[in-house]
């Protein structure tokens, strides 16, 4: 199932991504809407990371092409703010968390342009929306997971992007920092912002998004999450994994128990 959007903020034709030999996507093809919180679902190895990495053109395509706002990302890069996953990044480099946030600001003005006043004050207002600028002198080695995100998501807001790309921002966080990262995503919606996020939490999906792209290499289905989060589809792109992760929820359900620790 793939719904079609008349104006795309993110068109994807086509799309081939290989490693050694091996399909990580193969030949995706949908559009998606603009001012929503959109949510990229499917197993470990589904190739929900490289479809995010292509469309910022962090990776090349085999096949097939991405346009973001109707243009080549190049076009478009300072529109774009892309957050990786916290795994990925090398946290023992000696930084500050002022000093990642204010990469942020580089990434929109330019590496050699110095930092004025409206920047700091925006580095400032990007740690206090995501409650880390008491934190703003310490290393980055010192923080904990959760700190970690926020500072990575402050980062990104401090580039005053139109459009997120954010990969597995819930990761390792407790149940308040999500919290926290949902109220942020869904004030930064309302701002008429574009998130794609990728997520692997069934339990919370529904409650998270309004657009769902399954995937499992292929692209499984796109559309709204009322028409998309549907057993043959999640059955699909899940296949026998989602009868384990179905009966786990409906026994923590029917038990009254947290999917997760305060």
């Amino acid at each position: 199932m793939i719904k079609e959007i008349k104006e795309p903020v993110i068109e994807v034709h086509n799309l081939t991504v290989v490693y050694d030999r091996k399909p990580a996507i193969w030949n995706i093809d949908f559009t998606l809407p603009k001012g929503q919180i959109i949510g990229v679902m499917g197993p470990n190895g589904s190739g929900k990371s490289t479809l995010l990495k292509a469309i910022m053109g962090v990776v090349n395509a085999n096949t097939g092409w991405v346009k973001v706002a109707g243009e080549d990302i190049e076009g478009v890069r300072k529109r774009v703010s892309y957050v990786p996953q916290r795994q990925s990044v090398d946290w023992d480099f000696p930084a500050t968390v002022w000093d990642v946030v204010a990469m942020g600001r580089f990434a929109l003005k330019g590496v050699f342009k110095k930092l004025n006043a409206d920047d700091r004050s925006v580095i400032e207002e990007s740690l206090k929306k995501v409650n880390m600028y008491t934190f703003a002198n310490r290393q980055i080695s010192q923080l904990s997971g959760g700190q970690q995100q926020r500072a990575f998501l402050a980062r990104a807001l401090a580039q005053e992007a139109d459009i997120y790309l954010m990969d597995e921002p819930f990761a390792g966080v407790d149940a308040s920092t999500e919290e926290a990262i949902v109220q942020l995503l869904k004030q930064m919606k309302k701002e008429g912002k574009t998130l794609l996020v990728v997520h692997h939490d069934l339990h919370t999906a529904q409650n998270y998004f309004e657009w769902l792209v399954l995937l499992n290499t292929r692209l499984v289905a796109s559309g709204p999450l009322t028409e998309v989060f549907d057993t043959a589809l999640l059955e699909d792109t899940y296949g026998g994994t989602l009868t384990t992760l179905t009966k786990v929820a409906e026994l923590l359900d029917k038990n009254d128990m947290p999917m997760r620790h305060k």
